[in-house]
């Protein structure tokens, strides 16, 4: 029951609630009459629709209803799963214990079948792609034959395609096309390099993200486009789970899904709402233009909430959604109400149809995560005492701990300690390409030599050096060896090196030093000690 006495989950207070009654002279009319002691709020069994829907303009007090709604439905039980184009509910994921997702690394494999044939599921990514990138019809059946191409040629190798498969197919089509049909795959292959990333190619674990709380951020998924196709691919994925689970009326999960707009018009999230009910899973959708959103969540939302609007033809259609008609003046109570609405202040219509305003409560928590900083600090190799100091706000050195502990058991944070020289300490590194050691080191030599004033970049892959150093049109190249890698792997490095760069230093592990002894040479030098490789390296450029 959404307006209910002392019941439920609360999110705020009821102020005043529109009445049929009669006016001065004797004449009946809507008006607004206070309420006292009323809360708003919701119960999570109450076996009501559970999809709510907040619109309102930059400002009015939409992120902060939602994460008071996001605390409480979890404090009484409910699973969270957040949508954050702009980092905003970092805060409430530290509350609620959320796993903590970056879209641009931690992402969805859009082509995995979920369940359909390989047509049912090129249909439905070329419609996907479409809405996002807005694309032609000839464009649409040109990309729609890739992807059928596509998979053919990966499937009969076993695996599941990816976004890069796709682009490697685009490209392969091109060079047999004609000059029509090169323009249009050319015109593909430019708009769909924007989501040729990790993000799309790697498999998420929807039993985790529907058993449990996470929060999805999506900020440096830098285009519209890749966030659209993002929030349908993961929006899908969420369908195809929840039909493989048993219906009933316990509330699994509630997605929360801020700036919907973002999404648009798009048939997702209609089938969602029609049935996510009768399955446990709920949608919290915010936007500042509610036309913007898709129609059958809007007629499916049993709470539908409008904070401050100004904008006349959006002022217009929300007072008209609300009031259900224009019969003796509710439509100009509602409009003028809306308009009347103050920062925290909202109106809400419910299932049975009733209006009234309410107060929400303020959100007091955090607005950073100390788990995400800890992780986005850790990225090239930080110290304890770094991750400390870095911190966006004041956070107790117990809780940095607690939170460093947890990120270690998780393995979201590798540690590694040095012991002597200027960098001694105990060490941590977040989503490191190879081993901890590996890394941080790579990263300290880098660091050192910035302080000394040389030019450098840390590559770190496979096909190049770890470090490449310049300085006056001079390059060497710096490699990190743990002593895991062959000798003779080493000596074969050293030779492609060569090829390239004036001279190779190799920083080798205390304990192998004595093993790379024999490779040194005029051209290869080896160090066991930051700081000397750092001063070596000036020296040779010099």
């Amino acid at each position: 029951m959404f307006f209910a006495r002392n019941r439920g989950v609360r999110f705020g207070k009821v102020a005043r609630r529109l009445c049929f009654r009669t006016l001065c002279f004797g004449s009946p009319g809507w008006a607004w009459k206070k309420v006292h002691f009323s809360d708003f709020g919701t119960g999570i069994c109450s076996g009501l629709n559970p999809h709510m829907v907040l619109v309102g303009e930059s400002g009015g007090g939409k992120s902060n209803a939602a994460k008071v709604m996001v605390e409480r439905l979890w404090r009484s039980g409910a699973n969270v799963a957040i949508l954050d184009p702009h980092d905003e509910y970092l805060g409430v994921a530290d509350a609620i214990s959320a796993d903590i997702y970056d879209a641009a690394s931690s992402g969805i494999n859009i082509f995995e079948p979920d369940g359909m044939s390989e047509k049912e599921k090129a249909s439905e990514l070329t419609g996907m792609f479409r809405r996002a990138f807005r694309l032609g019809d000839v464009q649409s059946y040109t990309l729609y034959r890739c992807i059928m191409s596509t998979y053919s040629y990966v499937g009969r190798q076993g695996s599941v395609p990816t976004v890069h498969n796709l682009m490697f197919t685009l490209r392969s089509f091109g060079k047999n096309a004609g000059v029509a049909e090169k323009r249009v795959l050319e015109s593909l292959e430019r708009r769909m390099a924007v989501i040729d990333t990790g993000s799309f190619s790697r498999a998420t674990d929807m039993g985790r993200i529907v058993n449990g709380n996470s929060l999805f951020l999506l900020s440096r998924l830098h285009t519209a486009e890749a966030q659209a196709v993002y929030l349908e691919g993961f929006l899908r994925k969420v369908y195809s789970h929840m039909l493989t689970l048993e219906k009933g009326g316990r509330h699994r999960l509630y997605i929360v899904i801020d700036e919907a707009e973002r999404i648009g018009d798009n048939p997702i999230l209609g089938k969602l709402a029609a049935e996510g009910r009768k399955y446990g899973i709920g949608i919290i959708a915010t936007s500042q233009r509610s036309k913007a959103l898709d129609k059958d969540l809007r007629s499916n939302s049993s709470v539908f909430i409008s904070f401050y609007h100004r904008e006349p033809e959006e002022l217009n259609y929300i007072s008209n959604f609300m009031a259900g008609g224009t019969e003796l003046g509710r439509f100009s109570e509602v409009r003028k109400g809306i308009r009347s609405l103050r920062i925290g202040e909202a109106m809400v219509t419910d299932h049975h149809g009733r209006v009234y305003v309410v107060k929400f409560d303020r959100h007091c928590g955090r607005d950073f995560s100390i788990r995400h900083s800890i992780v986005r600090q850790a990225e090239r190799g930080a110290e304890k005492g770094e991750l400390a100091a870095g911190m966006p706000g004041a956070c107790s050195a117990e809780e940095i701990e607690c939170a460093i502990g947890r990120l270690v058991g998780s393995g979201q944070l590798l540690e590694h300690n040095i012991e002597g020289g200027r960098y001694a300490g105990r060490w941590y590194i977040s989503r490191p390409r190879n081993s901890a050691e590996h890394d941080i080191r790579v990263n300290l030599i880098s660091r050192r030599l910035s302080e000394m004033g040389l030019q450098n970049k840390v590559y770190n892959s496979s096909f190049g050096p770890d470090i490449v150093a310049q300085l006056d049109g001079k390059s060497i190249a710096v490699e990190y060896e743990t002593g895991l890698k062959s000798i003779k792997d080493t000596e074969g490095m050293i030779a492609s090196r060569r090829k390239y760069y004036c001279r190779t230093v190799i920083v080798v592990n205390d304990a192998h030093y004595q093993e790379y002894a024999r490779l040194f040479g005029n051209d290869v030098m080896a160090f066991s000690n930051v700081e000397n490789v750092a001063d070596a390296v000036k020296a040779s450029l010099c």
